[in-house]
């Protein structure tokens, strides 16, 4: 018994992390959001009219504001996070991996004259690399509330750094001024746990604490006001202000389809 208690206090920040995880269990969380109706036509913006560099089709650069894939009706760039409006996430309550904010910079990249990805997260603390691939000029204005606005200009093959300290309470839109039908969202959080649809409409945040309630919401950025009526696994269900409580299981919680009305979103 002696040699166990003085091992442990010669490793006592190694065992204080295996006891926190002990206590602690962990849960992952995986769904598919999926659009009920007929997606409208992407709105196509002539590109080429402003600016030569910017090769777009013929017919023009389809908008981003909704993308749904015509293969499984999947929603893609929606956000399903953490409501830390109903939820505090203590350090406790986040896994030992995830607890330190990353080093690594998320790339915002200017590409083919759109910004990619359209919609990014990343963790208050962290900087964001804006890259610009093009062979032309671009700028990129973060209207950022809690953090410093900024809107640097980036030329050809070249990039920036964009520091964040405070989480932001709500989506921040980021355009080029020098082309106008450029825009993308950056979501800042003091939280690890978000997740962002891909092309499928699929979504997967790892790592969640397991057995307490927690609250999610859901946002896309060509939502009618709120997001209230979604069905999951075929049941309705009503999300006050795309916000909805649950439990976690440890392992994997699969919601299965969500599936949200095109009337949810702007015409």
């Amino acid at each position: 018994m002696k040699k166990m208690f003085v091992g442990c206090v010669a490793l006592a920040l190694p065992c204080l992390i295996a006891a926190d995880t002990q206590a602690q269990k962990w849960a992952d969380v995986t769904l598919t959001v999926v659009l009920e109706g007929k997606a409208p036509a992407a709105k196509l913006m002539n590109a080429n009219a402003k600016d030569p560099q910017c090769k777009s089709p013929e017919k023009g650069l389809p908008s981003e504001e909704l993308v749904v894939n015509p293969t499984n009706n999947g929603i893609a760039n929606l956000v399903f996070t953490i409501d830390t409006k109903k939820t505090t996430i203590a350090e406790k309550d986040i896994h030992p991996d995830l607890r330190a904010v990353p080093k690594t910079k998320p790339i915002l990249d200017n590409l083919k004259c759109q910004f990619i990805p359209h919609v990014m997260a990343v963790r208050a603390g962290q900087s964001i690399e804006v890259k610009n691939s093009d062979s032309t000029a671009h700028n990129a204005k973060f209207a950022f509330f809690a953090n410093e606005e900024k809107n640097p200009t980036i030329p050809a093959m070249s990039s920036v750094d964009i520091p964040t300290k405070l989480e932001e309470k709500a989506p921040t839109k980021v355009e080029c001024n020098i082309h106008p039908w450029m825009s993308a969202y950056v979501m800042v959080f003091n939280h690890p746990y978000v997740g962002i649809s891909d092309g499928d409409g699929k979504i997967k945040i790892e790592k969640l604490p397991a057995g307490i309630p927690l609250d999610f919401k859901i946002w896309h950025e060509n939502q009618d006001k709120s997001i209230e009526e979604v069905t999951v696994n075929g049941k309705k269900e009503k999300w006050v202000k795309g916000s909805t409580k649950m439990t976690l299981k440890e392992g994997v919680n699969d919601l299965g389809k969500v599936v949200i009305n095109i009337d949810r979103f702007k015409k």
